[in-house]
């Protein structure tokens, strides 16, 4: 076994896994996709309005396509715009809202 298969199996057996890290979410009306949300949300209003900023740990197959920035995206029906998507496989993906 190389780095490639024990870095994949150590993703979805630790990472990815409900019982370590992960939990399941709606994303884009797809229910049970397991991820890691990371919340990196800013205390600071101006107005009334804060950002929301999510840091989403997911497969690319699991998610069927690769989200690009500017697109929008539903996480548990809360809507947020992306930021940035890095990676392969084991996608990075930053997305950011402003609620009030």
């Amino acid at each position: 076994m190389n780095l490639k298969d024990v870095m994949s199996t150590d993703i979805d057996d630790v990472f990815l896994d409900v019982d370590e890290f992960a939990t399941t979410h709606t994303i884009d009306g797809q229910a049970n996709i397991l991820c890691v949300i990371d919340d990196k949300s800013s205390p600071n209003q101006i107005d009334g309005v804060y950002v929301v900023r999510r840091q989403l740990f997911v497969k690319q197959e699991t998610l069927g396509y690769r989200p690009i920035p500017g697109q929008k995206m539903s996480i548990d029906n809360e809507y947020f715009y992306i930021v940035d998507c890095i990676g392969e496989g084991l996608l990075e993906v930053i997305l950011e809202a402003n609620r009030s």
